[in-house]
């Protein structure tokens, strides 16, 4: 039952601790670049992902934080008072700037030359959280000339070639990152994901077990470990790993979604739903909830029936794709499922041919579903999956 690409791997973008510097721009600048979006009330921010600039101050409590602590691109979850919730930090308006417009922002920042670093390396961060790929390992080979010595810019950089499935020049990058600081425990896992995804889960499971070793509550060397014995059809070793990321760090949205997919493997339907939902609440723009979701109602086996629900499948399936910027491919494949359940099999074989392209080259039993799935959409019968542990329980009962 192929589902690789629907459960992702959680990635360490690396320490943005780093990028600060001494000598920050002076506030003129950053207060000079307004963005061109009015909010008029503090509920419109909600909802927004944003960039922090570089000079703010994120606050917690009266404590003031480095700028750098707040993930990014970070997400605001709340506005109130002229005040803006990201993470569990708060700034001011004028300290952030909306993801569609940062990396105008950020090219002003260039333009000054007073820190280029800096610059090119958050203009990158604004490109990858766009999946505009290209644009981002350009900015992070840059930064990488500025500061070749930097181990964080080639965890950077290798991220964004894994995202691109350039897996051979991933590994490079990570591997010079090891090689250059030993301690990068981001590197670490990414260089895990990269093993996992050619295929080599022995090493990928030997990297993630370096992590833990060194940080024995690394929610993501946990999670990450999960989804490559998920790879394995290791489910009880998934589902523990999974459980025991998410009570480090329960606000995983990937996290809760690579449950679901264990737990629908399993035939837990009810389960995988809730995890799903988990996620969508946790990041409203978790594209493999949405894609889980809409398989579950698609594709689940005649004796769960009762769930199945073929235009919901086309509408939640549709909003994975959207989400995920149309490059994923096991969304489109979902997408083609959900015609079929719904009775649109022209539709059906458009978008599973679509699919096999996206996914060319894949696992050898991920192609052989794909054709499989095609076979059936031509013949105008729905694909379901088999779940193998349901069938025995209902065996057993």
């Amino acid at each position: 039952m192929p589902y690789s690409c629907r459960c992702r791997a959680i990635f360490a973008m690396g320490d943005l601790r780093f990028f600060v510097r001494a000598a920050c721009l002076c506030y003129s600048l950053a207060s000079a670049f307004p963005s061109p979006h009015a909010f008029a009330v503090d509920a419109d921010w909600v909802g927004q992902k944003v960039m922090l600039k570089e000079t703010a101050k994120p606050k917690l409590g009266n404590r003031v934080l480095d700028w750098s602590a707040v993930r990014l691109p970070a997400r605001i979850t709340q506005a109130k008072d002229g005040w803006l919730c990201v993470e569990t930090a708060w700034v001011r308006p004028a300290e952030v700037v909306l993801l569609a417009d940062a990396p105008a922002y950020f090219t002003t920042l260039l333009k000054s030359g007073k820190d280029n670093v800096l610059a090119y390396t958050l203009r990158g961060v604004t490109w990858h959280a766009r999946r505009e790929y290209d644009n981002a390992i350009k900015d992070f080979s840059e930064a990488i000339k500025l500061e070749m010595g930097n181990s964080n810019f080639y965890t950077l950089r290798g991220t964004t070639y894994y995202m691109k499935h350039l897996y051979d020049a991933a590994l490079a990058d990570f591997n010079e990152a090891i090689r250059l600081d030993p301690t990068n425990l981001g590197a670490c896992n990414n260089r895990g994901c990269t093993f996992k995804e050619m295929g080599e889960y022995h090493k990928a499971e030997q990297q993630f077990n370096e992590v833990l070793r060194a940080a024995p509550n690394n929610a993501l060397a946990y999670a990450n470990r999960g989804f490559n014995w998920f790879m394995q059809d290791e489910l009880d070793k998934a589902l523990a790993d999974l459980n025991r990321s998410l009570q480090i760090d329960p606000r995983q949205s990937v996290a809760h979604a690579n449950r679901g997919r264990v737990y629908m493997k399993r035939g837990d339907y009810p389960e995988a739903m809730a995890d799903y939902d988990r996620a969508i609440a946790i990041d409203p723009d978790e594209w493999n909830a949405y894609n889980g979701r809409a398989r579950i109602l698609a594709t689940s086996p005649e004796f769960e029936f009762h769930l199945r629900d073929g235009k919901q499948a086309v509408d939640l399936a549709k909003k994975a794709c959207e989400l995920s910027f149309w490059s994923e491919w096991s969304c489109v494949a979902t997408l083609a499922a959900a015609y079929a359940e719904a009775g649109d099999f022209e539709a059906a074989v458009k978008w599973q041919k679509k699919a096999i392209e996206m996914s060319r080259p894949a696992e050898e039993r991920e192609q052989r579903e794909n054709e499989h799935r095609l076979e059936l959409y031509e013949a105008g019968k729905p694909f379901y999956d088999e779940v193998k542990l349901v069938e025995e329980r209902k065996d057993q009962g």
